[in-house]
């Protein structure tokens, strides 16, 4: 059983992707140029915002808050997105070190199906790690998170031209320090958009992306522990990455 178990949730995520991408398909050889679904490899920048939330008179209160920008590149394929940023002194950052590597999968469950159109609501399991690093300070934020949430999803599909999603989806769950174990809990926000242009250069499709993340961490804290102090690592993190993306 624990080896189908996988198997079986590999497949009914991949199904209603399936009949999603028969919704827009052509018998003719240009589908493949025009495809909709068509992987993208994707490079550009992440505008980050972490900041402190927590107790206010806690002796580590805001040491790693930061602002910058990151260096994002990522894949996505389908519902699957395979994303990670980085911001260091190559990236103009001084002090702070920044990197987060996510992977998300979104699955819709279509209830508007046209030739040209499609909307629904995505189921999306999502997991991340992020790093917080200061040069000034031994204090350090690492959060690995796993969520799972409910969203909208909207497509437009015009062939051999052009295609636009929009796609905005709440989560909710745990979130661990390294060595710990469900520690505390994240709510995440993720939207995106994108902006697609069939057979541009040299039969490839050119993407333009935006994609807006928010992620509120909140530690459930065991004051008996005596290396976590109170509020240590209760904080939000607001992303905005622009990207521009290639098919292949």
């Amino acid at each position: 059983m624990k080896k189908t178990a996988p198997f079986l949730i590999f497949l009914i995520f991949s199904l209603p992707i399936a009949v999603h991408a028969q919704m827009f398909s052509v018998d003719d050889d240009e589908s493949i140029i025009s495809d909709p679904f068509a992987p993208y490899l994707r490079a550009g920048i992440k505008m980050v915002d972490f900041t402190y939330t927590g107790n206010p008179d806690s002796p580590r209160a805001g040491n790693l808050n930061m602002s910058g920008i990151a260096a994002h590149l990522s894949f996505e394929t389908g519902g699957f997105t395979l994303g990670a940023s980085v911001a260091n002194k190559l990236t103009g950052e001084k002090e702070q070190n920044y990197f987060d590597l996510e992977l998300k999968f979104a699955n819709p469950f279509l209830l508007i199906k046209s030739p040209n159109f499609i909307a629904g609501i995505p189921l999306q399991l999502s997991s991340k790690t992020m790093s917080v690093k200061s040069d000034n300070s031994s204090n350090e934020f690492t959060q690995t998170s796993l969520s799972a949430g409910l969203g909208v999803i909207a497509q437009a599909h015009f062939p051999q031209k052009l295609g636009a999603i929009v796609q905005f989806i709440p989560n909710y769950g745990f979130s661990s320090i390294p060595g710990g174990f469900m520690g505390g809990s994240v709510f995440t926000l993720n939207g995106k958009a994108r902006l697609n242009f069939y057979n541009l250069i040299f039969n490839k499709n050119l993407s333009l992306g935006y994609n807006y993340t928010f992620n509120s961490f909140n530690y459930n804290y065991n004051l008996e522990n005596s290396d976590i102090v109170d509020g240590q690592y209760d904080y939000d993190f607001t992303g905005h990455s622009l990207t521009i993306g290639i098919s292949f």
